[in-house]
């Protein structure tokens, strides 16, 4: 990992997206684990956050058979350095779950993470997790009360969420040696800049010191009009036109600052950074990993020279924000066919011409790496 680390450091330090783009493009000649894939192993989602703008807990649950899964690992696995488990659904949902993190460590790609609400994180799946060495466990939570949780991350449970964040960390505890902050998986919480959130340092700090968190990430809302609960929404949104604002801000920084000084990384969106609030309608802010690449030239984007999205039925995306530019099918192609039908797309992100109306072509991609 350490060696992911310094490539990281030094895309982060390229001026803009295009020059980062050349290097990427660049890189692979020298045969180095550029990719990036993110994948849903199925299209549901066992509860109902407030402010998803998607509803997976309806409609037919399909999932993604294990015999599937290995044949797109296999293919993309000799030029991955990433693996995310899970786009917009809940990948614990998958039956035997367990079975799929084993099978990406053990076919040697460098770092491998899922992103959960930590519902039906149990003692198969961690254990799996822990035994095989995936990097990261990434936990959406939000509310930290448990009033506010369970309103928040409607049909979930505040005490079995934070029962099962504790299993892990015993479990990792017991079969493991070396200081608990060291090893794998590291923990890692995304949590929404709701007011239920910031109203509550306090409350957030301890959580997180209290259960081995080893990152934060905060995110802006992103009201999209199909909300499923918009008035609830719009209760939480954190806007400059509230009261409180910049008090919020304030306390934003305050968390991020305690934390550091426990040697916890924060990731804080640029409406922290720079004061202004994100945008409440069809555009995103760009995330950034610290102040000093905040500042830095965002003029185009690489996103697509690095980066796949597949879902459970096996079509290829090369954007996450663009759900109608299908490339491909990763059961039924080759990654080299695929590689050629996204070269299209990187042109026209370059020239800032995608057709996403969720992005505003100014994305930092040093977070997304």
């Amino acid at each position: 990992m350490s060696d992911l680390k310094m490539l990281k450091k030094i895309y982060d330090r390229l001026g803009n997206d295009f020059v980062r783009s050349k290097v990427l493009s660049s890189a692979e000649l020298f045969g180095v684990r550029k990719d990036v894939l993110r994948m849903d192993t199925n299209n549901y989602c066992n509860i109902r956050c407030i402010m998803c703008n998607r509803d997976h807990t309806a409609g037919e649950k399909h999932f993604m058979p294990l015999e599937n899964y290995t044949a797109i690992i296999d293919k993309f696995a000799p030029k991955l350095r990433n693996l995310y488990l899970s786009c917009a659904c809940e990948p614990l949902a998958t039956p035997h779950f367990a079975e799929y993190l084993k099978y990406a460590k053990l076919k040697g790609i460098p770092h491998v993470s899922f992103c959960t609400n930590a519902l039906l994180l149990n003692q198969d799946i961690i254990a799996a997790a822990v035994d095989h060495n995936v990097n990261e466990i990434i936990v959406s939570f939000n509310g930290f009360n448990r009033a506010d949780y369970n309103r928040i991350m409607s049909g979930s449970d505040f005490d079995k969420v934070c029962d099962n964040i504790k299993s892990f960390n015993q479990y990792k505890a017991s079969n493991q040696k070396e200081a608990v902050r060291n090893r794998k998986p590291l923990l890692r919480l995304n949590t929404v800049l709701l007011k239920a959130n910031l109203s509550q340092p306090e409350a957030l700090i301890a959580f997180v010191r209290e259960n081995d968190v080893k990152t934060v990430q905060f995110r802006d809302l992103i009201a999209l009009e199909n909300q499923n609960n918009p008035c609830a929404v719009k209760a939480e949104l954190l806007t400059a036109t509230d009261v409180k604002y910049q008090e919020l801000l304030e306390n934003a920084r305050y968390i991020a600052d305690a934390l550091r000084s426990h040697n916890i990384e924060v990731i804080l969106p640029l409406s922290v950074l720079d004061g202004q609030p994100a945008a409440s309608d069809h555009s995103r802010h760009a995330v950034s990993s610290s102040p000093k690449a905040a500042s830095a030239a965002r003029h185009t984007c690489s996103v697509p020279f690095f980066s796949y999205w597949i879902d459970w039925e096996g079509n290829v995306r090369v954007c996450g924000y663009d759900e109608k530019g299908i490339i491909g099918n990763a059961l039924s192609e080759d990654p080299d066919r695929l590689k050629e039908q996204r070269k299209s797309f990187q042109k026209l992100a370059l020239r800032g011409e995608c057709s996403s109306e969720l992005c505003t072509m100014n994305i930092n991609t040093s977070s997304i790496l």
